[in-house]
C-alpha cells in the first residue's frame, strides 16, 4: 500500500475502501455488505441485516443504527425517537450516499465522532437500494459522471426504474421497500442521488415537496428546516447548496429556470409525503469530483440528522397532525396540479460559457468554462391544484381484481372484507375513449381517458370484495391508487385495462336487421343516425354504422369502461370483518 494511503489508514478508524483508495473507486456489493457487517460487529448500536431478495437473488442491505438497540419497529417506537431513512443506490450509478452513508455510521457509532445524531433518532441506512443494478458493473454507465472509477447501472435487473415505481409497486425491490416503510414508518427519507444537467458551481442541490400535494404541517416543517437549519449549516461548512436546478435551455442558461412543479408519487419525495412524512432529495452535482459528491452527501446527511436531533418533537408533532388531518372525515383530496408562470427573479452561481453552432447536431452547442460567472435568472413559481375530488367514506374494490388488491396490501393500507354480498346504490365512474401509449414505460403501457363521474349506480358487490375505509392514516395514498384521476392511479398504469374491452360482438347479416327494426320502432333514432352519416368517417365505415345500432341495442355490454371499484359516499353499516 503507497505510503499516504498508509497514513489515511491510520488516521481513520475503519476506513472505507472509498476513503483507501482516495475517492477514485468504490466498492462492490460483497465489499459493501462485508463493510456493513463489519460496522454492526465493531459497535453495540449496529445490528446489519436484510429487507428482501433482489430478482437475482441478493440481500437487500438494510443497517439500523440506534444507542436504545432498538432494533425492530416495535422496540424503535417505544422510544418515541423520529426514524430517519437513508436511501442511497436507487440509481445504482449515483452512488455517492452509499459511500457517504458507511462513513457516517462509523463516525457515528465506531469513531463516536458524530455520536450525538443517534441521541434523539434512530437511523436506518440502505446501502444498496438497487442491488443487481449496482452489480452491472463498469466504467462507461454514466457518461455525464465524474467519478468513481466503474459504478453500477441505472436501473434494475428487470430493466425497472424503481425512482418511478413506488406507486405501481412492480418491482420486488420497490414490494421489500414498501414493506420496510409500512412497518418502520419513517418520519423523513432522505434519498441519495447524482444530477444530470447543467454545469454551474454548487457542490450539491436538493428537493422537497411542500405544496399542496404535501399535508400542510409537514410541507412547513421541511420547508423551515431546509430553509433556517439545513443550508446555512451547509453553508457555514463550506458548500455551495441550492434548489434542484432545472434550465429551460440546457444550450442557454441565461433564458432561466422551469418551475417544477408537484412531484407525482411514482418518485420517492412524492409518495412520502402521501403518507404524511416528508422526504428530503439530495442531488450532487454531477461534475464536481467524487471526493467533493461525497463529502458533500455526507454533510448533508449530517445537517439533516442534527435539525431532527435539536427538535425531533416538532417533526414528530407534524406527522402526528398530518396523520389526524389524513384520517378525518370530508373533505377534498387533490389530485392533479399546475406549475404557475407567476414571474421570479433568483441568483446563479454558474460558470463561464460560449455557444457556437454545432457541426454535429446542427444545434447550439453550450462549452462550459472555468470560471465564476453570477448571473440572476427569471424563474417562475406558484403551483396550483386543477383537479380534486371529495374524500369518500370507503372504496370497494371487487374479490376478482387481485393485483390491484395486492398493491393496496403492499402499501401498508388497512383493509377489511365484506363477508357477504351488498347491493345497494354506490357512486363510482365511468371511463371511455381509452387512450394507450405506443411504446412502454416503466414496463407499462400507459392509458389515457376520459372520466364520468356516476352517482348512485345499483352495484352488487360480492362477499370478500376489499372494502379500504377512509378513516385511515394513509387515506391519502388510496385516493392515488384508486381515483381515475389521480397522476399515478392503478388504472392509468394498465391494472384495469380489460374493463376497455368489448366482448361480444354482432354479426353483419344480423345486425342488419335489428338496425331496421329499431328504426322502424324509433323514428328519433333514424334521425340521429341519419344526422350522424353527415360525418364522413363514420359515413365510410360500415363497422361502425352497425356499431351505432348495436350499442342502442338491449344486446350491448353496459360493463364496457365501467370502473370496477365502488365509492361509499353516505354513512353505510357494510358487513365485513
Amino acid at each position: 500500500m503507497p505510503i499516504a494511503l498508509l497514513v489515511l489508514a491510520a488516521a481513520v478508524s475503519m476506513p472505507t475502501k472509498t476513503e483507501t483508495t482516495r475517492f477514485q473507486e468504490t466498492p462492490r456489493y460483497e465489499e459493501t455488505l462485508e463493510y456493513c457487517l463489519r460496522l454492526a460487529k465493531e459497535s453495540p448500536w449496529i445490528r446489519t441485516t436484510s429487507f428482501g431478495t433482489s430478482p437475482e437473488g441478493r440481500e437487500l442491505i438494510l443497517v439500523i443504527a440506534s444507542k436504545d438497540r432498538a432494533f425492530d419497529p416495535a422496540a424503535a417506537a417505544k422510544t418515541g425517537k423520529p426514524v430517519v431513512l437513508i436511501q442511497a443506490g436507487i440509481h445504482a450509478g449515483e452512488i455517492d450516499g452509499k459511500d457517504a452513508g458507511m462513513m457516517l455510521l462509523r463516525d457515528i457509532a465506531v469513531t463516536k465522532q458524530h455520536a450525538s445524531l443517534l441521541d434523539n433518532a434512530i437511523i436506518l441506512f440502505m446501502p444498496i437500494y438497487n442491488v443487481d443494478g449496482h452489480e452491472r458493473f463498469g466504467p462507461f454507465n454514466r457518461i455525464n459522471q465524474n467519478g468513481p472509477r466503474e459504478m453500477g447501472w441505472r436501473t434494475t435487473s428487470r430493466n425497472l426504474n424503481l425512482n418511478r415505481d413506488y406507486v405501481k409497486a412492480d418491482a420486488v425491490e420497490t414490494r421489500a421497500w414498501l414493506k420496510v416503510f409500512t412497518t418502520w414508518w419513517p418520519d423523513l427519507t432522505i434519498d441519495c442521488h447524482v444530477t444530470d444537467g447543467a454545469d454551474y458551481r454548487y457542490d450539491v442541490t436538493y428537493g422537497f415537496e411542500a405544496g399542496p400535494n404535501a399535508p400542510a404541517a409537514v410541507g412547513r416543517w421541511i420547508s423551515e428546516t431546509v430553509d433556517k437549519q439545513v443550508v446555512p449549516t451547509l453553508e457555514k461548512w463550506g458548500h455551495l447548496p441550492s434548489l434542484y436546478i432545472f434550465l429551460r435551455n440546457d444550450a442557454e442558461p441565461k433564458d432561466g429556470l422551469v418551475n417544477l412543479g408537484v412531484s407525482p408519487p411514482r418518485f420517492s419525495t412524492g409518495y412520502t409525503v402521501l403518507q404524511n412524512r416528508p422526504s428530503f432529495l439530495v442531488e450532487t452535482h454531477m461534475l464536481k469530483d467524487y471526493r467533493t459528491r461525497v463529502m458533500a452527501t455526507y454533510d448533508t446527511l449530517r445537517a439533516l440528522l442534527e435539525s431532527v436531533n435539536r427538535d425531533a418533537a416538532s417533526l414528530r408533532g407534524a406527522i402526528a397532525q398530518a396523520d389526524a388531518d389524513a384520517a378525518a372525515a370530508g373533505g377534498r383530496i387533490p389530485l392533479q396540479f399546475k406549475a404557475l408562470s407567476t414571474p421570479g427573479k433568483v441568483p446563479y452561481k454558474g460558470v463561464s460559457y460560449t455557444r457556437e453552432l454545432s457541426e454535429v447536431s446542427g444545434a447550439p452547442w453550450i462549452k462550459y468554462g472555468r470560471e465564476p460567472l453570477d448571473l440572476t435568472l427569471d424563474t417562475f413559481t406558484g403551483i396550483e391544484v386543477t383537479v380534486s375530488v371529495d374524500k369518500p367514506l370507503a372504496y370497494i374494490v371487487p374479490p376478482q381484481w387481485t393485483e390491484a388488491i395486492e398493491v393496496l396490501q403492499a402499501h401498508g393500507l388497512q383493509l377489511k372484507r365484506l363477508t357477504r354480498d351488498v347491493s345497494g346504490s354506490f357512486d363510482g365512474y365511468r371511463l371511455t375513449d381509452p387512450d394507450w401509449q405506443a411504446r412502454p414505460f416503466e414496463g407499462r403501457h400507459g392509458v389515457k381517458f376520459t372520466t364520468q363521474r356516476l352517482k348512485g349506480v345499483q352495484r352488487t358487490f360480492k362477499a370478500g370484495s376489499v372494502v379500504v375505509p377512509m378513516n385511515q392514516r394513509s387515506a391519502i395514498v388510496a385516493a392515488h391508487l384508486l381515483e381515475p384521476q389521480a397522476p399515478d392511479s392503478l388504472v392509468s398504469w394498465g391494472f384495469f385495462d380489460a374493463v376497455f374491452e368489448q366482448k361480444e360482438y354482432a354479426e353483419a347479416y344480423v345486425m342488419e336487421k335489428v338496425a331496421r327494426d329499431m328504426m322502424a320502432k324509433d323514428p328519433n333514432l333514424r334521425s340521429e343516425f341519419l344526422a350522424a352519416l353527415t360525418d364522413p368517417a363514420f359515413a365510410g365505415s360500415p363497422s361502425r354504422r352497425l356499431d351505432f345500432f348495436f350499442q342502442r341495442s338491449p344486446w350491448q355490454d353496459d360493463q364496457i369502461g365501467l370502473y370496477p371499484i365502488g365509492l361509499v359516499t353516505v354513512p353505510w353499516d357494510l358487513p365485513v370483518e
